[in-house]
């Protein structure tokens, strides 16, 4: 058959579900989004005497989202008329209108219970062979079947988009073992046409790709930096551009994701799995004292970060691990930086920095020996494939050259004897590639 989305219903209208109605909109679809009723009336309701029966309060919830997703910055959507293609409301008034739609996509709250509640109703009103679809970022595919009928099974998968989806690149798509194949196919296909996406196939494993190894990166760098003796602007200065990476780099990329947000993906990939690196999802004294004082990030105006006015002058503070008190640091300054000037080539680069002898040095190879032994023993566990890791690294944190890219670049053959004197032995298959994986090291 051939398939054609010519309407999508979104499922949840948080960040994530308005950003996504918003960037299904911008490719011109017609699109549904719909929350839940308010349990009771705000002040100003009451102010106006509504009743809950009132349109305008049962669609309070979804209305309010979209309101602020499209004032965010940046925008999630091309044109402010665009979003008039968006048609709102709840899930006790419009669900039944799904029966006309190709393609559902649940986004709400991360609880499977919830969740399997809301595909039960689904199933009432849904057409046959409509594509349903899970945003879920770490919830297993499988356990959301329970009670579904042969054809929703065969129709359902994960896809993932990452925040906000309008800009990030990455769609994992995640099947669960009752998936049909030709929808895969097809979400694939239609990803990177029509959403300007990178799609990624990803196995039905915790956090699934990005999330799994992107998480642990910045977790593993959260529980060593007081070993560092690295402030957090050196520590910025060192995993941003210069490596490839956004330039928001790792603290301000925290602060701008918030640490409670981050923080909740890292406690769910410790709880559900069992792996070699689980105490370094832990979170560190230090990180707890900042959620326990509501220092979040940027929602909070103060995170690893902290703007202040002082005479009329912004200065921009960064925490001090030692004494926990915002403190203005001087412009961090590497030696190395100076045989890195005029070196384009990223993998040239790298290989300059982690052969180097001073305190950058010390940090880039301690932070990719590290990467280099989670990724590898990640194998075969959430890909067969380590290009897809990369792939999933690259669309969906920014990284110019994801794990293996960057372990190419620094030499295999060069590494896996120090990263065993470090403590951190690559899996046992990694002796068996040749030391070659991209055919570029």
């Amino acid at each position: 058959m051939i398939r054609r989305i010519n309407k999508v219903a979104v499922l949840g209208s948080g960040v994530m579900g308005s950003g996504i109605a918003c960037h299904f909109a911008n490719i011109g679809l017609e699109v549904l989004l719909i929350d839940i009723v308010p349990r009771e009336l705000n002040d100003k309701e009451k102010k106006e005497g509504l009743a809950i029966s009132d349109k305008v309060v049962r669609n309070r919830i979804v209305n309010d989202a979209l309101a602020a997703s499209l004032k965010s910055k940046p925008s999630p959507i091309y044109n402010k008329s665009f979003a008039k293609r968006i048609a709102t409301g709840n899930f006790d008034d419009d669900l039944a209108k799904i029966k006309d739609y190709d393609w559902v996509i649940e986004v709400v709250v991360e609880r499977l219970d919830i969740k399997q509640s809301v595909f039960e109703n689904v199933e009432k009103y849904r057409k046959k062979g409509t594509l349903i679809t899970t945003n879920t970022s770490g919830i297993s595919i499988e356990s959301m079947l329970e009670g579904r009928s042969e054809d929703f099974q065969k129709h359902f998968c994960g896809t993932h988009f990452f925040n906000p989806p309008r800009y990030l690149q990455l769609f994992e798509i995640i099947p669960s073992t009752k998936t049909d194949p030709k929808v895969i196919s097809f979400l694939g296909e239609y990803a990177a046409k029509f959403l300007g996406k990178t799609p990624v196939h990803a196995k039905d494993t915790p956090a699934f790709i990005a999330n799994r190894v992107g998480t642990f990166s910045i977790m593993e760098l959260f529980n060593n930096v007081k070993n560092l003796g690295l402030t957090i602007p050196e520590i910025d200065k060192l995993t941003g551009p210069i490596i490839g990476r956004a330039k928001s780099a790792t603290f301000r990329t925290a602060d701008i994701v918030g640490l409670d947000t981050l923080i909740h993906v890292a406690d769910n990939i410790r709880e559900m799995t069992n792996d070699e690196a689980a105490d370094l999802f832990k979170i560190p004294d230090y990180l707890q004292k900042m959620l326990d004082n509501k220092w979040l990030g940027s929602k909070t105006k103060q995170g690893f970060f902290k703007k202040v006015v002082e005479d009329g002058k912004k200065k921009f503070l960064s925490l001090d691990f030692n004494t926990m008190e915002y403190v203005e640091t001087a412009k961090p300054k590497f030696s190395v930086f100076e045989k890195t000037k005029g070196v384009d080539d990223l993998r040239k680069r790298l290989k300059i920095l982690i052969e180097d002898k001073g305190k950058a040095g010390e940090f880039y190879r301690a932070s990719f020996y590290s990467l280099f032994w989670f990724a590898s023993n990640r194998i075969p566990e959430i890909s067969d494939d380590i290009y897809k890791v990369d792939d999933g690294l690259n669309a969906g944190f920014g990284w110019k050259l994801g794990p293996f890219q960057t372990w190419d670049a620094v030499g295999v053959e060069n590494t896996v004897k120090a990263m065993e004197e470090a403590g951190k032995k690559a899996a046992d298959w990694v002796y068996g590639s040749r030391y070659d994986f991209y055919a570029c090291s």
